[in-house]
């Protein structure tokens, strides 16, 4: 099965599927879209911002910005599902940053950063790829504040769902369903501390999670252990 896996053709059988599904829920649901007036005139107008958003709802995310046909750079585990991803998620405007907390940190922190500084859109799962769940790690504050560029908390929920018993709590959606895409207003992080402006996202993105869910009458996935501020990744993790 681990050969199977590995083969060329199984990950491209795997990479049409994974695109097909995402696209046959999305043509055959209803969605709204949410988004705070000021965030939707940062994405209109191009202008650079993080698009954060929690690693359970990275299936649909990718529907948040593609009536501005806006070309936005997520961030990508190097493992063999990250770049699977990648993949899956090219034809929807996302190119990919090689790197996460574990693997290219470093790297792809200055990647991002030099992308903003660019004026590019970067989209990050802080707390991927493997938790805790709804914990923010270090990168994201990091990024925002050295490229100085605020960060727009987004996430999304529906009404047809199955919660996966993963450590995220992973969103799968069903076709036929009711779609909440929601962008908060962007967090201003200049002249906060690393740590003061990790707390902010993390709380703001909790709360906006849970009021996208309540929306449909769910109560909120309870968040993970607290992060150990003692131990500073180098990047916020993406997929």
């Amino acid at each position: 099965m681990k050969k199977l896996a590995k083969s060329a053709f199984v990950q491209r059988l795997l990479v049409w599927f994974a695109f097909a599904y995402i696209r046959f829920v999305w043509l055959t649901s209803r969605a709204e879209r949410d988004w705070h007036p000021e965030s939707d005139a940062l994405l209109k107008a191009r202008r650079p911002f993080i698009a954060a958003f929690w690693h359970s709802r990275i299936l649909l995310m990718a529907y948040h910005w593609p009536q501005t046909g806006a070309l936005v750079h997520v961030l990508i585990s190097q493992h063999r599902d990250g770049a699977m991803i990648a993949r899956a998620v090219r034809p929807f405007g996302v190119e990919a940053i090689s790197g996460s907390s574990r693997r290219g940190g470093k790297e792809a922190l200055h990647e991002i950063v030099r992308l903003l500084e660019a004026g590019k859109i970067v989209a990050i799962t802080p707390d991927g790829p493997k938790g805790p769940r709804q914990r923010a790690k270090f990168g994201v504050a990091y990024a925002a504040i050295t490229a100085g560029v605020p960060v727009v908390p987004m996430t999304y929920s529906v009404k047809r769902r199955r919660l996966i018993g993963s450590w995220d709590r992973f969103v799968l959606a069903w076709p036929f369903n009711r779609i909440l895409l929601r962008a908060g207003p962007p967090i201003a992080l200049g002249g906060l501390s690393i740590e003061a402006a990790r707390e902010i996202i993390e709380a703001t993105m909790i709360a906006q999670l849970d009021a996208a869910d309540a929306h449909f009458g769910f109560q909120p996935v309870p968040p993970g252990p607290p992060l150990d501020t003692d131990a500073r990744p180098d990047v916020a993790s993406g997929a």
